[in-house]
C-alpha cells in the first residue's frame, strides 16, 4: 500500500507491507521513519525522526538523509582533479568540508516517481545540478518483503569524485525506549582508518584487538563508554572492507530486548560507524529532549577522499558512464 501526503514543498511517501512500514521524504531523498516488528509482532519506530517537519530544513546532523556528493570530510575543502581545483566551503570547524558543505544533498529537494507491482515497490528520487559540475543523481528505494534496497546512479558531464551513502540513525529498541548502549554490533572487518585530531584520516590503516573489535558480536557500550570521555564523544570511525560485494555481510545490529535485527550489505568497501555523539536541540518523535547515544549509524560508502590504496573503490566518475552502487538493509527478528 502506498500513500503520498503533501505539506508545502514536502512530500511524504508511505509504503506499507507485512514486514515494513516505511516513510520517505523528498527533502534529501531521506528516510523519515521505519517501523518493524519486535519478537511479539509489535510495529514500532526504529530510526530517529524529527517531530516537526520543518526541522528537516535545518537538520545539521543529516538525519536519515542521502549524503553526498562527497560523504565524509575533505581536508581544507580542496578537491584536486587533473585539470581543475575545486574549493568547497569549510563547514567543519571552519577548516574542512563535511558531507559536501553547501552542496549537501541532504538539504536539497528531489523530484520523484513511484512504481508499484505485486513483488516490490520502488521510489525513484532524482536531482540534477551544475554544482560543482553538471550531474544527474538517481536514488532508488526498492521495498521488497523485509528489505530496503537503495541504489545510487550518477551520470556526469565532467569527471568528478562522488561518494554517496544513507545516514539512517537506527535505534532498534522501538519508539526510543532506551539508548543504544546495549545494542549488539557485528562488523565483518576490523581494518580501520587512523583518525587525527581534526577527524581526518591519516592514510594509515590500523587493526586493534581492543574496544574497537566487533568482528565477534559485542555490546556497543564496550566502545562508546570509554570513547565518550574523549574528544570524539563516541564511535565515529571509518572501517575498510577490501573486496566487498553484495554477497558478503558487512554489519549486523541487534537489540537483545526487542530482538530486532538489521543485516547490512553494500557494493561499497567502507563503512562509517557513528554513535550519535553530536546532537541538536530539535525535538524528536518519542524523545523531546535530544540525548546522545540514542542511535547508531552504519554509513556504507567508498574510501575517504585522498585514500590511495589501489584496491579501494575509486571515487572518480567519468562522462559517458553511469556509476552504480547499492546498500541493502534487511530487517529480521532474532530467534
Amino acid at each position: 500500500m502506498i500513500k503520498v501526503k503533501q505539506d508545502k514543498d514536502f512530500y511524504i511517501i508511505g509504503i506499507d507491507n507485512d514486514s515494513i512500514k516505511l516513510e520517505l521524504l523528498n527533502y534529501g531523498a531521506s528516510i523519515k521513519s521505519i517501523k518493524t516488528m519486535d519478537y511479539l509482532g509489535n510495529f514500532e519506530d526504529i530510526v530517529l525522526e524529527y517531530k516537526n517537519l520543518e526541522d528537516y530544513l535545518e537538520n545539521n546532523i543529516h538525519l536519515n538523509a542521502t549524503i553526498g556528493p562527497i560523504a565524509g570530510r575533505v581536508k581544507d575543502g580542496l578537491i584536486k582533479m587533473s585539470d581543475e581545483i575545486y574549493q568547497l566551503d569549510k563547514n567543519f570547524n571552519d577548516k574542512h568540508t563535511l558531507h559536501g558543505g553547501s552542496l549537501a544533498l541532504s538539504h536539497k529537494f528531489f523530484d520523484f516517481e513511484i512504481t508499484e507491482n505485486k513483488d516490490f515497490t520502488e521510489v525513484l528520487f532524482y536531482y540534477e545540478t551544475n554544482e560543482p559540475v553538471s550531474y544527474l543523481l538517481r536514488v532508488i528505494y526498492q521495498i521488497k518483503d523485509n528489505k530496503i534496497r537503495i541504489d545510487y546512479e550518477i551520470e556526469t558531464e565532467k569527471e568528478f569524485i562522488f561518494n554517496l551513502t544513507n545516514h539512517a540513525y537506527f535505534n532498534l529498541s522501538g519508539n526510543l525506549k532506551a539508548d543504544v548502549l546495549n545494542h549488539q554490533i557485528y562488523l565483518a572487518s576490523n581494518l580501520r582508518h587512523e583518525i587525527d585530531e581534526d577527524s581526518l584520516f591519516t592514510g594509515k590503516i590500523i587493526k586493534e584487538k581492543n574496544i574497537y573489535d566487533f568482528t565477534e558480536i559485542d555490546y556497543a557500550k564496550k566502545a562508546i563508554k570509554p570513547l565518550s570521555k574523549t574528544l570524539k564523544g563516541g564511535l565515529d570511525d571509518i572501517y575498510y572492507f577490501p573486496k566487498n560485494d553484495l554477497r558478503k555481510l558487512m554489519a549486523v545490529i541487534i537489540d537483545p530486548i526487542s530482538k530486532r535485527m538489521v543485516k547490512i550489505r553494500s557494493t561499497m568497501d567502507h563503512l562509517v560507524l557513528y554513535s550519535h555523539n553530536n546532537i541538536n536541540q530539535l525535538p524528536l518523535v518519542h524523545l523531546n529532549d535530544h540525548k546522545k547515544h540514542y542511535a547508531l549509524c552504519f554509513e556504507c560508502e567508498k574510501a575517504p577522499y585522498g585514500f590511495n590504496d589501489k584496491d579501494a573503490r575509486s571515487l572518480l566518475v567519468k562522462p559517458g558512464k553511469i556509476s552504480k552502487n547499492t546498500i541493502i538493509f534487511e530487517f529480521l527478528t532474532k530467534k
